[in-house]
């Protein structure tokens, strides 16, 4: 039997703790990533209610769920999935669009970056708080699809499943999220440069 290593016996040991109602071990889970989860939730929340709503019933499917983390990878991307599924379900329920995003470092996929990072260099000083805030003002489609493709490593075809669209959608989707991000970092920069 192939053991794991330190770090998801660590993982596994804290999630079976948890599951015997070991208070300690609950609140060290919670403190551990609620800050993470909270970021994540206010990219798919409409406003910051909404998101702390998604963030406190993703939560408690965590602790509901936590008999089905097998150990297998990082308890901590075994949570965000858990309530990132949680924030899409609720977006399905409610029969909205999609997304929103909160003042932090955005982490996009290496492949994105060069795509962005143009925008966000020292000489032009768009920051990462600038760039999370012309996000927000995306339409909530356009965000929805461009956070699970850019910040939460969804393919195409994850996405379309998640959301009940097909592929082409999602992709056509983020296209026009992409054009959209560069008219808007370009009338930043613009009214910047003008300042």
């Amino acid at each position: 039997m192939k053991k794991g290593t330190k770090s998801e016996v660590e993982d596994m040991q804290l999630a079976e703790a948890c599951l015997t109602g070991n208070e300690k071990a609950q609140a060290q889970l919670f403190d551990q990533y609620s800050g993470q989860m909270m970021a994540l939730c206010l990219r798919y929340g409409r406003d910051y209610e909404e998101a702390r709503d998604m963030f406190q019933d993703g939560f408690i499917k965590v602790f509901q769920k936590l008999d089905m983390y097998n150990g297998k990878g990082p308890l901590g991307a075994w949570i965000r999935r858990t309530i990132a599924n949680n924030a899409l379900d609720q977006i399905r329920k409610n029969k909205r669009e999609k997304v929103h995003e909160e003042s932090y470092q955005v982490e996009f996929k290496y492949e994105h970056e060069t795509e962005f990072e143009l925008f966000n260099d020292d000489e032009n000083e768009l920051t990462n708080e600038k760039l999370t805030a012309l996000i927000e003002t995306m339409p909530t489609g356009y965000r929805t699809v461009f956070n699970m493709y850019v910040v939460e490593d969804y393919s195409h075809k994850e996405i379309a499943e998640q959301l009940g669209i097909t592929e082409s959608t999602s992709k056509t989707q983020y296209r026009k999220a992409k054009a959209y991000m560069r008219n808007l970092i370009e009338e930043e920069l613009n009214k910047s440069v003008s300042d």
